[in-house]
């Protein structure tokens, strides 16, 4: 508890097979105020957020990672201050996709020192991340959507068509 700083909350992430489930269940809870649950943490902090994940037997391996992730979500100082403002899902979500445009994914697998990219001797600064105001629809606040198509080169030019992608999963 020493270690603890003043003021700090819990976000308890849940995840959990059910026999009578036929789909997976998901809850985000922001609490307020924050309370006090005995026995669910390790340590007595008052609970802010809980993240529950419930689904159908046979996936529990991959409920653990998505409750993983979430809590590596959560270790995000920006991130942590878009579930405090979030109004809604798309807030979140918008969240979600600031993070994973600043986040670093090494793949998984033995990496070989010799061939491997040194990292930054400087750790960008999180500072224009925590000024930004991120909106509903990703954007940040001030900023206005690309409507011509520019989007940084000429390989990537709006064509205003639509194509649909079909995602399949076999099981």
């Amino acid at each position: 508890m020493k270690k603890i700083p003043p003021g700090a909350e819990a976000c308890n992430v849940l995840v959990g097979e059910l026999e009578f489930l036929n789909k997976p269940v998901v809850a985000f809870v922001r609490v307020s105020p924050a309370v006090l649950i005995n026995g669910l943490a390790e340590v007595p902090i008052a609970t802010r957020f809980l993240f529950i994940l419930l689904g159908p037997l046979g996936r529990g391996a991959q409920y653990h990672e998505i409750g993983r992730s979430i809590a590596t979500l959560m270790t995000d100082e920006v991130f942590h201050d878009v579930a405090y403002k979030a109004k809604d899902r798309n807030d979140l979500i918008a969240g979600i996709d600031e993070f994973l445009d600043q986040v670093t994914v090494l793949p998984p697998g033995e990496w070989d020192p010799s061939i491997r990219i040194e990292p930054p001797k400087n750790v960008p600064s999180q500072e224009k991340r925590k000024k930004n105001n991120l909106l509903p629809n990703g954007l940040v606040e001030g900023e206005e959507e690309d409507e011509d198509g520019d989007h940084g080169g000429p390989e990537l030019q709006r064509t205003g068509r639509y194509s649909e992608l079909s995602l399949s999963t076999s099981t």
